[in-house]
């Protein structure tokens, strides 16, 4: 009897496995870098193996930042049962391709997600400095050998990407045999990550943010009331106070300044009219000088903010330099709109209240998502009259 005969073809034979990854190991907003990571170390993959069934190549600069989401990807993860929007996502694929300008050639982790087992995308956003989970800052080298990390999957043929290429230590926590782990998050922490996200997305295409002109500590305002905090109304010489919501003072006396200011003092006594009596109280207590305490709510700390964005605010830490925020101020403003092919001034009152919208929404975005309760420890000086601004002492 003839033994069978096992011919193999030139190339080898392959053998092809079915990958798998339990779902709660790689979640949402997560970045490509974590699925690779936790992909190739579950199923005792190479970088340069795992690379190539997610149909990344090496010899792209950005292989984890590509125009759009790899077919290979985006295949493995229905084969795998994940959501394909959440493949989608981590390759910045969708709604999230306007943050490619943004995005980190380092990757980012912060200690307390590592930890937890996970790493976000707003981890690779360039202007976020801190993590906005746990307001820590984010680190771009190993915390083994020092060694800055780039973000892409690599290209060995023996290691995983879930550990340094210098010294092979594990850049997210798995066991003993190497299979990742995670921990629980919060869904509110996805909510936060979602807001964050929608955030950034609104004010990609702004040149400060891409040309590295802003970072954001999201830590920063986390602070604690304190007895130095303080607000002083500069009001000019001669004239009486009155609250800073009841002023009817103009720019100019131009009537084009006139029309700008009362547009102004139309919203501001339509958010002023939607703050609790509480906030009123607190508000007035604070234009008084009376000792700041903690804002009763978001909104009338909002309503202070704007207030100082477009009446003059002295102090340039937070109004005019945080956040992206461009140098608002009626004249300011004004100033900075490009010439009008007619004298429109209906035209040019629409794009005012679009801006004085688009400050409000800024500042309740940011008040939301850095938590602040409180003033920085400074003395803020607001103008109780926009137009008196403080003349300089003669020589």
């Amino acid at each position: 009897m003839g033994l069978p005969l096992l011919i193999i073809p030139p190339g080898g034979i392959n053998v092809v496995v079915s990958l798998t990854l339990p779902a709660q190991l790689f979640a949402t907003y997560e970045t490509a870098w974590a699925w690779g990571a936790k992909l190739a170390a579950v199923n005792a993959l190479s970088a340069f193996e795992v690379a190539a069934r997610m149909g990344v190549s090496a010899a792209h600069a950005r292989p984890l930042l590509l125009s759009r989401p790899p077919r290979g990807a985006l295949t493995l993860g229905r084969s795998m049962g994940l959501p394909g929007r959440r493949i989608e996502q981590a390759f910045l694929g969708g709604a999230l391709q306007c943050l490619h300008p943004l995005m980190s050639e380092y990757l980012r982790r912060c200690p307390i997600c590592v930890r937890l087992g996970y790493h976000f995308i707003v981890h690779q956003v360039r202007v976020l400095g801190t993590c906005p989970l746990h307001h820590v800052p984010l680190r771009e080298h190993c915390s083994r050998c020092a060694r800055h990390l780039a973000y892409d999957l690599g290209a060995s043929k023996v290691q995983g990407p879930i550990t340094c290429p210098g010294c092979a230590a594990p850049l997210l926590p798995v066991t003993r045999g190497g299979y990742p782990t995670t921990g629980v998050i919060a869904g509110r922490e996805f909510g936060l990550l979602a807001r964050w996200l929608a955030f950034l997305r609104r004010r990609a295409a702004l040149p400060a943010w891409r040309n590295g002109s802003v970072v954001i500590d999201t830590g920063r305002h986390a602070s604690t009331a304190s007895a130095q905090e303080a607000l002083r109304v500069i009001v000019p010489a001669g004239s009486t106070y009155h609250p800073v919501t009841g002023q009817r003072a103009c720019w100019r006396d131009d009537g084009e300044y006139r029309a700008l200011a009362q547009r102004y003092w139309q919203h501001a006594n339509a958010l002023w009219r939607q703050c609790d009596p509480p906030s009123r109280r607190w508000y007035r207590r604070l234009l008084k000088g009376d000792a700041a305490t903690s804002a009763p709510n978001a909104h009338i700390l909002a309503f202070l903010y704007w207030c100082m964005t477009w009446q003059g605010c002295s102090n340039p830490y937070l109004v005019r330099r945080g956040h992206g925020l461009p140098l608002y101020g009626i004249a300011e403003w004004q100033a900075g709109q490009p010439a009008p092919d007619s004298d429109d001034l209906d035209a040019e009152l629409l794009a005012f209240s679009a801006a004085l919208e688009a400050s409000w929404s800024e500042w309740l975005d940011c008040i939301d998502l850095l938590g602040v309760t409180t003033l920085e420890r400074r003395t803020w000086r607001l103008r109780a009259v926009p137009g008196a601004y403080v003349l300089l002492p003669k020589r």
